[in-house]
């Protein structure tokens, strides 16, 4: 319980909060690699780094694969669609290297927000973080490679 308390989703619930998460909760360790789910697939989990790399990449144009963030500091979540209508995955998730992750069931998840809205509001603040910061380097990412191709934008 200790260890979810940390991740960057949940730091902000109660330990009795917590202690209902978890029961609806599972790890799983994966090889380089493989792939945790896929985009397009129904978002029906959500996923805490415990070791590992995790590469999240979106196909675009059904054609070229352009990585959108990479997960390795223990504690950070992806597959956050789960949280989201319309529950699918808009990225996927691939292992560039071994990796251990904790799974909870999004289906119950979302009930606990709906039953207790406090922390149902916690948990969207902090997902609202989460994206934000992720977008932003995202977004630097993006201007680094423009200025080394020298490319102006308007």
């Amino acid at each position: 319980m200790e260890w979810l308390k940390k991740t960057e989703l949940f730091e902000t619930l109660t330990e009795p909060q917590l202690r209902g998460l978890l029961s609806r909760s599972s790890v799983k360790a994966y090889n380089e690699g493989d792939k945790i789910f896929l985009q397009g697939e129904k978002a029906s989990r959500l996923y805490f780094l415990i070791r590992g790399t995790i590469d999240l990449t979106v196909r675009a144009e059904g054609k070229v694969d352009l990585m959108t963030s990479k997960i390795e500091k223990e504690g950070s979540v992806f597959g956050t669609a789960a949280l989201m209508e319309p529950y699918q995955y808009n990225v996927t998730a691939t292992c560039l290297k071994s990796s251990e992750v904790l799974i909870l069931e999004a289906g119950p998840l979302r009930k606990a927000m709906q039953e207790d809205p406090a922390m149902g509001m916690e948990i969207m603040k902090k997902l609202a973080t989460i994206y934000f910061n992720r977008l932003n380097e995202l977004r630097s990412g993006v201007s680094n490679l423009f200025k080394v191709f020298k490319i102006r934008t308007p």
